[in-house]
């Protein structure tokens, strides 16, 4: 009885907690949603620009050092955000919030990266 009665009260605080909470050493989800955007732009940055880039020789430096500008711009370490995105995966709740934030903005601002450019001709410049 006395087992029953333990197990009754473990079940029930383990159901009263707070889900929804964010630990304060983790990053919020607003400030993971642009700091996942900017890494994902440069990493797109990265695979387009410096991956062809003959002029680098240290590829995989070139793009750690865009990573770390990345972090410095928003202000945390590495190891805060690798923290952080390790606690939103193993909150799936989380995490959808996050990522289905950066589809919805993608999806917004696909019509502006598709649409077509006005075509600009050049000016003939005379040559004496």
């Amino acid at each position: 009885m006395k087992r029953l009665i333990i197990f009754y009260i473990v079940v029930n605080l383990a159901a009263c907690t707070d889900r929804t909470s964010i630990p304060n050493d983790i990053i919020p989800t607003d400030s993971m949603q642009k700091i996942l955007k900017d890494i994902i732009i440069a990493g797109e940055y990265s695979a387009q620009y410096i991956a062809r880039d003959s002029l680098k020789r240290d590829k995989r430096k070139a793009n750690e050092e865009l990573m770390d500008s990345v972090f410095t711009l928003h202000h945390i370490t590495r190891e805060s955000f690798k923290k952080s995105l390790n606690f939103y995966e193993s909150r799936p709740d989380l995490n959808k919030i996050i990522f289905d934030s950066l589809a919805a903005d993608a999806n917004r601002h696909k019509p502006e990266l598709y649409a077509p450019r006005p075509y600009v001709r050049p000016v003939p410049v005379k040559i004496k």
